[in-house]
């Protein structure tokens, strides 16, 4: 059966603030009346500072500080909203009342799983900021960064989100992301497969990071010198068995118009390091071949394949404050039963988002004909999004927990939920509480480790 959506769910909560940016070019500049607004009635990184006028949004709030239980970096980031309890529930019997504040792809799941899909619907909170050296180069950005020819990428930015205050769809998806990282961090994480009968497929994998992007130490001066990639991944798979030893790393440049995305890999069967020119776009990659490539985190890649439309804002319930996901106490078991993640692990919250819709281009393939992307606007994360197959069906939608890490500091992204409507499937990615976390910004690799032949020395011990 074809899904029909219409077109109110998407127009009818936009802000009217931005409803003329959609036609604006690519190339559109912030002028710097604009740019005085950031730190002021917008936060340092492009939110809106103030609450929303019913009060179920409140203020940002930079003076927010950790629990007085937390042990600091490489401990468990502790929930300090643990006493809450939920303003409300959304079921498949009440979900007409709240339509308006939900995305197509999430009430979808409500009539794919009437009896077991909730939301639990929490008070909201905007607590935390980001770094100082985040927040100045963002503001910094503001003015100066601009995209690449295409629309490919990224040019003359540093440090923070480059576009924070977005005039087109593309801007808003080369934010996403980028408003804050650690310049460094190793981290053992799970991905779990979940099929339809409820048995699960348990992945294991080391992920060392490094991000000349987001040194603190240095400038956009010298980033552009050295002409480094915005960023350094060396990933080492542990779990299951027929993956142990596989390894990659891949530089990911912050202008793919200039520097294409390079990655080799490693497989213990043969013993050598290759060229894996298919890490990008559609390509299937990680446990069971769930992923595309381009759909891990939101989104992730280049983006010329698609064009992007910047519909506007509007507020969306979406997860967020997902301290739960951090319980070492919690089994996987319990966690990811049949269907979706269980819903008493969830936490929604109201926030405003932007919301970016990409059509893929005439001459072009993807197994994604379209997606719509809810970009959350303070941590400038795609807390949810939207995907259709090439007949307009709605396939899959995601959703990307977020919680403070106190440690960086600043919003950022943890495990993503890869919900698949057709196959009844789900994958959760990057799943911490069973992982023993390490300190960030420590023994920090040099840019030689990330390289071929560590790979392959790293494959023969």
């Amino acid at each position: 059966m074809k899904i029909k959506i219409k077109k109110s769910l998407l127009a009818a909560p936009v802000v009217s603030l931005l409803a003329t940016m959609t036609a604006m070019s690519v190339h559109a500049k912030v002028s710097p009346e604009e740019a005085a607004k950031l730190g002021k009635e917008l936060t340092p990184v492009g939110a809106e500072r103030a609450g929303n006028k019913d009060g179920t949004i409140p203020a940002w709030n930079p003076d927010f500080k950790p629990p007085a239980h937390y042990k600091g970096s490489g401990s468990v980031y502790v929930d300090p909203y643990e006493g809450e309890k939920p303003l409300f529930t959304i079921t498949a019997k009440n979900v007409d009342q709240y339509r308006d504040k939900l995305s197509p792809g999430t009430i979808k799941m409500f009539s794919t799983f009437p009896e077991t899909f909730k939301m639990h619907i929490y008070p909201t909170h905007r607590d935390g900021k980001y770094s100082d050296f985040t927040e100045k180069n963002t503001i910094l950005n503001a003015t100066r960064a601009t995209m690449a020819p295409g629309g490919n990428g990224v040019v003359n930015s540093f440090g923070g989100a480059p576009f924070p205050i977005p005039k087109t769809g593309e801007q808003v998806i080369w934010n996403a992301n980028q408003a804050g990282t650690p310049y460094f961090y190793s981290e053992t994480a799970s991905t779990i497969v979940v099929y339809r009968d409820g048995t699960q497929l348990v992945g294991s994998k080391t992920a060392t990071r490094l991000a000349p992007y987001f040194d603190p130490n240095s400038d956009i001066e010298e980033f552009q010198a050295k002409n480094y990639p915005k960023l350094y991944q060396l990933v080492q798979r542990h779990a299951p068995t027929r993956d142990k030893g596989k390894s990659i790393v891949v530089h990911e440049p912050l202008d793919q118009s200039a520097m294409a995305r390079a990655a080799w890999s490693y497989t213990p069967g043969v013993r050598r390091v290759r060229r894996a020119p298919t890490v990008a776009y559609d390509s299937p990659q990680g446990l069971g071949n769930f992923l595309p490539v381009d759909s891990s985190f939101g989104f992730n890649g280049a983006t010329d394949k698609y064009d992007w439309k910047l519909v506007g804002k509007k507020e969306l319930y979406i997860p967020y404050n997902a301290y739960k996901f951090e319980d070492p106490s919690i089994e996987f078991k319990e966690m990811f039963p049949a269907s979706h993640p269980n819903p008493e692990f969830m936490r929604y919250e109201l926030h405003r988002v932007w919301v970016v819709e990409a059509n893929l281009k005439e001459g072009e393939r993807n197994v994604f004909k379209k997606r719509v992307l809810y970009v959350e606007e303070d941590g400038w994360i795609p807390a949810v999004v939207d995907m259709y197959d090439g007949r307009d069906n709605l396939w899959r939608v995601t959703f990307v927990n977020s919680i403070n890490r106190y440690d960086m500091p600043g919003i950022a992204r943890r495990t993503s939920i890869y919900q698949d409507l057709i196959s009844r499937e789900y994958m959760a990615g990057e799943v911490y509480n069973q992982s023993k976390n390490k300190p960030i910004n420590t023994d920090i690799k040099d840019v030689s480790y990330f390289t071929p032949s560590t790979l392959r020395k790293l494959g023969v011990r």
